[in-house]
């Protein structure tokens, strides 16, 4: 099952522009709020790749090891949450985890404000938003999200924990039978 959500290390964050990149056309305009070209997307990547202390990325990924869901926590300046899921995989709940598995990070790291930009047509961003709390407020025909996160209690620190380690488990777990499948 493709549910297990984890941090992505600094030295995979190529694999989040490839990710980027093959986004379908309407999945990066909900994710960017506007259509973006390959070109643009390379520029964005540069700048988190260079700066992997200023994004935090955590990913659902198949058995191909490729990335079809990202949450993105952008720590330059005020913290602002996006999100991206390949079109086929969309309406499977990655959000609802990646979501969740980043209010997590963002509780047990005092990271409590922020904003996310959501297009006013994206009704799955938008019942996500209404679901953890984050408030919405129309401006100009789009949706801007205020984010402001309660602090951290010991169960949350419990359920980050939890998460962390069985993302690791998952992780050594594909890289370790991958490479067995070949051999075959």
């Amino acid at each position: 099952m493709l549910q297990t959500v984890r941090r992505v290390l600094p030295h995979e964050y190529g694999k989040y522009r490839t990710h980027l990149k093959s986004l379908d056309a309407d999945s990066k305009v909900l994710r960017f709020a506007c259509s973006l070209s390959d070109t643009v997307i390379d520029k964005l990547c540069d700048g988190f790749e260079a700066h992997p202390d200023k994004h935090i990325l955590f990913a659902i990924e198949n058995e191909q090891l490729e990335f079809v869901a990202v949450g993105h926590i952008a720590l330059e300046g005020e913290m602002e949450l996006a999100f991206s899921v390949l079109k086929e995989y969309q309406g499977q709940g990655m959000g609802n985890r990646l979501i969740t598995r980043c209010i997590q990070y963002c509780r047990t790291h005092n990271i409590l404000k922020g904003c996310m930009v959501c297009l006013s047509s994206n009704s799955r961003i938008r019942h996500l938003c209404a679901k953890y709390g984050i408030t919405m407020e129309n401006e100009c025909g789009e949706t801007l999200s205020t984010i402001q996160l309660p602090q951290a209690d010991v169960y949350t620190y419990v359920e980050e924990a939890a998460s962390a380690n069985l993302a690791v488990i998952d992780y050594l777990s594909k890289r370790i039978t991958k490479p067995l499948a070949f051999l075959a």
